[in-house]
């Protein structure tokens, strides 16, 4: 795996075709679309890749990327920080219980 090839260098040359992307999406009707949500959805398509990906295999899946994917990717990534903020509240919880538990015991 290519986990150590560096996507970001490319960013801003790749920008045209993240701008055209996004425009794409808007006329789709899809206006939350942005530039940096959809080059974080490729560089992650990307880093599953085994061989090194050249400048133009970027600007390919910039370009072939589906509303779909990019749907896909963001419910994904939306339920992944739920149910970690799910876990941080259950863990705040436990300290209040805790706190409050331990103050009652001292009075």
């Amino acid at each position: 795996m290519m986990s150590n090839q560096q996507f970001d260098v490319w960013k801003e040359d790749a920008w045209p075709a993240l701008k055209s992307k996004v425009e794409e999406f808007h006329l789709l009707g899809y206006h939350h679309a942005d530039e940096e949500a959809v080059w974080d959805c490729v560089v992650e398509k990307l880093r599953k890749k085994k061989d090194y990906v050249r400048f133009h295999v970027v600007i390919n899946m910039i370009l072939t990327l589906r509303l779909s994917e990019y749907m896909n990717r963001l419910t994904i990534q939306s339920y992944k920080e739920s149910s970690s903020d799910t876990s941080d509240l259950h863990a705040l919880i436990d300290d209040i219980d805790n706190h409050s538990s331990s103050k009652r015991h001292l009075t």
